[in-house]
Parts: structure tokens; C-alpha cells; sequence
């Protein structure tokens, strides 16, 4: 049973399971390697003035913390505003001691990042939350899935399609080659254009391209684009081909 302050219970797992094991095996091997230094140097005492027992081998400490209940505060917390939440997570978890200190930095702000900070390198496993941008704490939708198989779904979803912001709002845009496509990359010395959306040279590539307009997105499309990952957003999201007004 949690106690009321959360910062005692989660640093009160002892220690890890495996850093326990490695611990006694590093006592066993100290103690079998003391017996055969005592075993030799007692029929040579001119051996024991030169020499001396192996050390131990050092073994670092590591906790097995309790997590789930901080994270099951800080999961309670969606759909709050990361400003007043942070402050209730720095008046609950008196970071001025070492219990708190630890639970608020050490593992609470890293299960926190901000819309515009995700990329392959932090994916998908080493942050619970997302503070979008309204400052709104969320459930990231790609919670638990590769970067790979999101990345499929996104593009099937797209259909081969970008989007951007235009004077009209969002709008849906399909990339067209102009003239016929080149596949002699390597020995043309003209640009070249490649898809957006699949990144690579499928169908071969154009040395000149136009946007065509495919339609106004909706508002559960616009949402949708604006919950995905950076990497992901900007494959699909283009500056408007359309002329301000």
C-alpha cells in the first residue's frame, strides 16, 4: 500500500534483483580467492610479504524502484495544463530532498516531452506523455508502437498525398512530375525531384513538378497531422503553393 508521500515509496524497492545476484557472486569469488591466497602463503610466508588477495570486483548499485505509483499520478494528470501540473508535481515531490530529487528528475520529467521534441532518436520508449501545443498534457497516439510500423500507417493514410496551410484552411495536395519521369539519375546532370510523402525514387524521379489540389481537409485530419511525431509531420505538411491574399 502507497504511503502519502510518493517520493518515499517509490525509492523503497531495495535493491534490483540482478544488481542482489551480482553482489553475492562478487562476495563469493572474494572469499574463494582469499581461501587460495591463504592456502598458498601458508607453506611460503616469504609469499605472503609480496603478495595479497584479489580485490573484489566492483559492482555498482542499482535500485529497484517503485514506479507505478508515480506514474499512475502523473498519468491521472492528462488533460491538465503542464504548468499547473508542474506545480502540484513540485509541491508533492519536495525535490529539495534526495527521495524527491530523485523521483521528479531522475524519472518524472523523462517521462515528459514536449510535441516538438520527438524524433526516431527518443522513440518510442522513453517517454510516457506528451505536452502538446496548447501547453495540454497528453497520451501520445503512437504510446507502444514502432516508429516503423506508425510510419506505414501514416503513409497509407496519406495515400501519397501532402497538405498544407493555404489562405482556405488546410488543404489536401498531390505532387505531379512534369513531363515524363527520368531514370537515368546517375548520368543526368538536370535536378531532380523525388516523392515527398514515400522518400524515395518510386516510378523514377522528375526534373520539374506542380502541386495539384485534391480538396479542403477536415477537422479530424487537421488533429491528426497535428498529434503525429516531427519527423513524421513534416513529410507530409508543405508550405502553401498557393499565393497569399
Amino acid at each position: 500500500m502507497s504511503r502519502k508521500d510518493l517520493s518515499r515509496t517509490v525509492i523503497e524497492g531495495g535493491r534490483y534483483y540482478h544488481n542482489s545476484y551480482l553482489r553475492r557472486a562478487s562476495n563469493g569469488v572474494e572469499r574463494a580467492t582469499t581461501r587460495e591466497w591463504l592456502d598458498r602463503v601458508t607453506v611460503d610466508l616469504d609469499d605472503a610479504e609480496a603478495s595479497a588477495p584479489a580485490p573484489r570486483k566492483r559492482v555498482p548499485k542499482l535500485f529497484h524502484d517503485k514506479l507505478g505509483p508515480a506514474k499512475r499520478w502523473l498519468r491521472s494528470q492528462i488533460g491538465r495544463s503542464w504548468a499547473k501540473v508542474y506545480s502540484e508535481l513540485s509541491a508533492k515531490f519536495d525535490s529539495r530532498t534526495v527521495a524527491g530529487h530523485h523521483v521528479v528528475h531522475d524519472h518524472m520529467l523523462q517521462w515528459v516531452v514536449r510535441y516538438d521534441d520527438v524524433d526516431r532518436f527518443r522513440y518510442p520508449r522513453h517517454f510516457e506523455l506528451v505536452i502538446d501545443k496548447r501547453g495540454i498534457l497528453r497520451e501520445p497516439m503512437w504510446l507502444g508502437r514502432s516508429m516503423d510500423s506508425l510510419e506505414r500507417d501514416v503513409l497509407d493514410w496519406a495515400n501519397q498525398r501532402v497538405c498544407a496551410l493555404t489562405y482556405r484552411g488546410w488543404w489536401w495536395f498531390r505532387r505531379d512530375g512534369i513531363g515524363g519521369p527520368c531514370f537515368t539519375t546517375w548520368k543526368c546532370d538536370k535536378p531532380h525531384h523525388y516523392d515527398l510523402v514515400t522518400g524515395h525514387k518510386r516510378g523514377g524521379s522528375y526534373h520539374a513538378f506542380r502541386y495539384l489540389s485534391e480538396g479542403p481537409m477536415s477537422r479530424g485530419q487537421v488533429r491528426y497531422i497535428e498529434r503525429l511525431p516531427p519527423n513524421l509531420r513534416g513529410r507530409l505538411v508543405i508550405e502553401s503553393p498557393w499565393p497569399s491574399r
